[in-house]
Formats: structure tokens, C-alpha cells, sequence
């Protein structure tokens, strides 16, 4: 999987056919997994990106795979259930990065929506998923949900308040105790809620492994590779003009349809191509992640706190606090974690469980996602919290704009494999090209062991008896099939790190999964720059190791440095203090 600018331009025989089917702009979950349905279909495709791939807001998730739970309450029944339907599909397609999650609801008595409310929404959502564990490895499965005595739930969540925090107090929600006295209201730990829905260990890696899996049917892919406009014959656009953002030559790629999968920059693209005759647009909502230390044993915290929700999951051994769930106005490039959202967030999770005592000096990475969310242009929204996150197809010629355009907007990582395969389904509509059924949703992924999992790991340990088992466990689900290839790559020169593994991986990166710059070897082909485990000496070897590899100048490597202490900046932390627990080794 290696980078090439120049496969966007191939040379032909001199007819006028277009080079490619498809032009897909935009690198995230949207589009890799178009890229991914549209080749297995037989579709010529290019794919480029501003950025790395995944590299916004695919990779600034809560890393879930879920139906939401939360729709139940609106009556979206359809986009619940078509949400557990995508979850099984990602378990099979990516067994090694997509693995279940236990969830708590503690319950408390006077809350609302009360324990009752709470099991029969778990009921509902566990017959929505019905199909849950069909046709998914051993280690995939998904129990029902169950209740807990309050003692059972402490001992998943020990720092759960036996009273419970004033913003999910409810005394006058029960009528029959309405006129008690008022120490009979307090609202007490009562009870706990288990269920389980689905984690990625890296979405990072599952955009790759996507990206991986569509350029091994015949696709090209190509990062920091920016469309700069539309090319046009007539009132029809024929592909996009591209700047290549690392060695500044430009291409014009061209194409039957192009497919703008900008994420929380679509709008932005449809404006370029039909500003004035819009009838969809974009609304932003601003998701803060937050990564501490342990809060929980194995399992992860639901909790609704001032009329949203508050998730505590465990990830490397951390907690991953998330989200916040505020409009956002500026221009997507801008979005940054404040310290007012990482105040507010420690503030919504010391409600939550005081004992926690959280200040920013805890906080070991923070970072930020745009979720684009869909509305009619007229419609002017507030607030996002209660606005759809389904997805929508836009195509532009049909709504009175330019022919051969067709956006995808909206959706989440869950069902971006959903959009996906309706996307490719209206391009070969568009295209005239014989209709082939789509085959995503059957097909793992290049990387996904096709062994039991567990088999596949007993091979691995096996192969590799040098290296811990902890280590070549998390390994095995990081790079899948690939573990062997990756273990074989050359490390001269980064002797300096003192870590083989560690070696191999950053070596890997490079040669094999298009890491170009010092970020995305830290931020998204490792795990570890999430977790606070790389030292800084560690990260300077990367850096020295990376120049000498790819030619950087001393400036070059400076601005990636800056750009990468920018994003592992914790704003409002105090310089010099790091959190209280440090993150756990991870073979590295």
C-alpha cells in the first residue's frame, strides 16, 4: 500500500473515456467504505483526501459501534435497528478492530426515566437486535441485557455516588410519593443496567484496513492530496482539479461521476459547485474526547447528565470521556479542544462520579470530531443534541445543480458502510452500468483474520515466542493478518528507540500504510500517542528516523514537530504535570 499522485492521471490509449468511474473526494469512513463497495463491484476508483486518511473526524469518535440507544426515545426505530444490523456486518468485515463492550446504566430510585423505563428501552433494543450473533466469530458475541443489584454495579463502576448526583434526581417524578417527607426522596443507588453494543480498538486502523481493502480491488488512494475545483465540460463536472500537498504538483482527475464525501466539509464542496440552488446543507456539532486515567473495571458508563449523555469507557487501560454535543459555527478546519470544553467535561464527569476529583493535570490526550449533521437550508437549528444523525444522498443534478455530482451526507461510523453501498448503488444507476449487488457486508476486510479469532492469536503467540503475550495479543487485532509481514520489516535506524516491536510497527507504517508525516505515525498508525505512552525521546528518534527516510528539511521536520505538540497539547493543564496513573505499556 504505497502512495502514488501519479496513478490519479494513468496513461490511456488517447480515447476520451475517463480515466476513472468514480472520483471520491474525502478519506474518512464515508468515503473508504464507498471506495471499498464500489470496487469490489468492478467500479474504476480514485479516492484522494486534504489529509490523512481518517485523520478528522472518523478518527476524533467515541469509537463506537452502536445502534443508539438513545433514538429508542424518539421512535427512530429504523435507524436503531439498521444501526445493530451495520454493528454485526463491522464484527464480521473486522473482527480483529471491532469487539463488544459491556455498558452500565446505574439506576437510582426517583430517576428519570426510571429503572422500568430503562429495561423495557434494553428490551426493545436487545429484539431489534435479534440477529446479533449471527454468523459472528466465538469472541464476537453479544449476551441480552440484565439487571444488577447496586452492589454488582459498584463493583463495575466503584466510583459511582450511592446517592445520586442532582442532575439525574427526579423526586417528583415518582406521583405516588409526592407528598412523602422529604428524606423518603432521596434519590439512592438502587440497580444497574448491563448491556452491550460494539468498540473499535483503533477507527483509525479500520479506515486504513478499508482503504487497504479497496486499493487490493483495483482502487487508487491517495493522501494529502487536496481538490482544489471542479473541472467542467459544459454544465457537466468531469472530475477535480488536485494539489498534491506534499510535493506541490497538480493533476486533474477525471471521471464519469464524482462523489463528494467531505464529511463535515461537504457543504463547503456543494457550495463550490452550486452555490444558490442548495436545498440541503450542513449543521456542525462539536464532540470532545477526553483520555484519563482508569475509572471503571472492564466496562463502560452510560449516564444521563443535564439532558445529554455521559459515556465513560475503558480504552488501553484509560478511560475515554465523551462528548459534548455543541453547535458549531466557524469553518471546519478551526474546530480545536478549549480548555472551557475540557472544563465542562470534567465537570460533567465529577458530577458523575465525584470520587473521581478530575482536574485538567488528569487528562493524558484530548481531542475533537465534527459530526455533520443533515438539514434543509432554510432550517435554522440551535441546538444539535436532538438533531437526526441519519445520512442522506444528494444528487446535485436532480436538485436543479450540476450534472455529475452526487453527495453523501450525514451519517456516523456505524452506518457508513449503509451509505455506502446506497451511494455505489445510485452511481452505477447514474453510470448505465449493470446492476451488481453489493458484496460489503459479506466481505472482510484485506487485514481481518479469516480463522477464529482465538485460533488466529494462538498462531500468532506461537509464531512470535520472543515477544510477550499481551503484546503480540494487541498486535494480532491492530494489524490482523498482516501481524507477519509487519513483524518481517527492516528497522535499520531506529536502533534508537531500544524497542524492536515498537521498530517494526513505525518501519511499517511507512513503507506499507502510507504514513507521511510524524502525526500520522503517532496519532493514527500507533495507538500509543493517544494513550500517553510514547516518551519523548521516543517521539524525537521517530521524528530523526522519519527525516532521513522521507528527505525532509530541518523546516519541514520542525513544522511537523510543532504540528504534532500542538495536537498532544492539553489546554489548561498545568506545563510540566502529567496525569496521576501514566498509561500502561502496550509493546512498545
Amino acid at each position: 500500500m504505497q502512495r502514488n499522485f501519479d496513478a490519479l492521471t494513468p496513461k490511456t490509449a488517447g480515447d476520451d473515456a475517463p480515466a476513472f468511474d468514480l472520483a471520491i473526494i474525502g478519506g474518512g469512513a464515508t468515503g473508504a467504505a464507498i471506495a471499498f463497495d464500489a470496487s469490489l463491484r468492478g467500479l474504476r476508483v480514485a479516492l484522494i483526501d486534504k489529509g490523512d486518511f481518517g485523520g478528522a473526524t472518523s478518527a476524533g469518535s467515541t469509537k463506537l459501534m452502536h445502534g443508539g440507544l438513545r433514538y429508542l426515545a424518539n421512535g427512530e426505530f429504523r435507524q436503531v435497528r439498521e444501526g445493530l444490523r451495520e454493528r454485526r456486518y463491522w464484527s464480521r468485515m473486522a473482527k480483529h478492530l471491532v469487539h463488544p463492550l459491556p455498558f452500565v446504566i446505574p439506576s437510582y430510585s426517583h430517576q428519570n426515566p426510571s429503572r422500568l423505563t430503562l429495561g423495557l428501552g434494553l428490551a426493545l433494543y436487545d429484539m431489534l437486535a435479534f440477529d446479533r450473533n449471527r454468523g459472528v466469530d466465538p469472541m464476537q458475541k453479544m449476551p441480552g441485557y440484565r439487571s444488577m443489584t447496586a452492589s454488582q454495579t459498584l463493583g463495575l463502576v466503584p466510583g459511582l455516588p450511592k446517592q445520586a448526583p442532582e442532575a439525574l434526581s427526579d423526586a417528583g417524578s415518582d406521583a405516588g410519593e409526592a407528598n412523602a417527607p422529604a428524606a423518603q426522596k432521596v434519590s439512592r443507588l438502587s440497580a444497574g443496567l448491563l448491556y452491550h453494543d460494539g468498540q473499535m480498538l483503533s477507527p483509525e486502523r479500520l479506515c486504513l484496513a478499508l482503504i487497504r481493502s479497496a486499493m487490493q480491488a483495483g482502487a487508487v488512494a491517495v493522501n494529502y492530496a487536496e481538490a482544489r475545483d471542479f473541472i467542467y465540460e459544459g454544465e457537466r463536472i468531469i472530475g477535480v482539479e488536485v494539489k498534491d500537498r506534499l510535493s506541490r504538483k497538480t493533476a486533474k482527475l477525471h471521471a464519469a461521476l464524482t462523489v463528494n464525501a467531505g464529511g463535515p466539509w461537504a457543504d463547503e464542496l456543494m457550495r463550490a459547485a452550486d452555490a444558490g440552488v442548495l436545498r440541503k446543507t450542513l449543521v456542525r456539532s462539536k464532540g470532545i474526547h477526553i483520555v484519563t486515567r482508569n475509572l471503571t473495571r472492564g466496562a463502560a458508563l452510560a449516564m444521563p447528565i443535564d439532558d445529554e449523555h455521559l459515556f465513560i469507557t475503558p480504552y488501553m487501560g484509560m478511560s475515554l470521556l465523551a462528548t459534548t454535543d455543541t453547535k458549531f459555527d466557524d469553518a471546519p478546519d478551526k474546530a480545536c479542544v478549549t480548555k472551557e470544553d475540557i472544563a465542562a467535561l470534567l465537570d460533567k464527569t465529577n458530577r458523575a462520579l465525584p470520587e473521581a476529583k478530575l482536574t485538567p493535570n488528569d487528562v493524558v490526550y484530548a481531542y475533537v470530531g465534527l459530526r455533520p449533521l443533515v438539514t434543509d437550508i432554510n432550517d435554522k437549528a440551535n441546538a444539535t443534541y436532538g438533531l437526526s444523525r441519519g445520512s442522506e444522498i444528494y444528487d446535485h443534478g436532480q436538485e436543479g445543480g450540476s450534472e455529475g455530482l452526487i453527495s453523501a451526507l450525514g451519517g456516523k461510523w456505524t452506518t457508513a458502510r449503509r451509505l455506502a453501498e446506497q451511494v455505489v448503488d445510485t452511481a452505477m444507476q447514474k453510470l448505465g452500468a449493470k446492476p451488481i449487488a453489493c458484496r460489503s457486508q459479506v466481505t472482510a476486510l484485506e487485514c481481518a483474520p479469516r480463522d477464529d479469532l482465538g485460533r488466529f492469536m494462538d498462531t500468532m503467540r506461537a509464531m512470535f515466542p520472543d515477544n510477550d503475550t499481551a503484546s503480540i495479543d494487541l498486535m494480532s487485532r491492530l494489524y490482523g493478518r498482516l501481524l507477519p509481514q509487519m513483524m518481517a520489516g527492516d528497522i535499520a535506524g531506529l536502533d534508537a528507540l531500544k524497542d524492536n516491536l515498537l521498530a517494526a510497527r513505525i518501519a511499517f507504517a511507512v513503507s506499507d500504510e502510507m504514513a507521511m508525516t510524524l502525526e500520522d505515525i503517532v496519532l493514527r498508525r500507533l495507538i500509543e500517542g493517544q494513550i500517553g505512552a510514547l516518551r519523548e525521546t521516543q517521539i524525537t528518534a521517530i521524528a530523526d528516523w522519519l527525516q532521513g527516510r522521507m528527505g525532509y528539511s530541518d523546516a519541514q521536520m520542525k513544522q511537523q514537530r510543532s504540528a504534532l505538540d500542538a495536537k498532544l497539547a492539553v489546554p489548561g493543564k498545568t506545563a510540566g504535570k502529567t496525569a496521576s496513573k501514566r498509561a500502561p505499556k502496550t509493546g512498545s
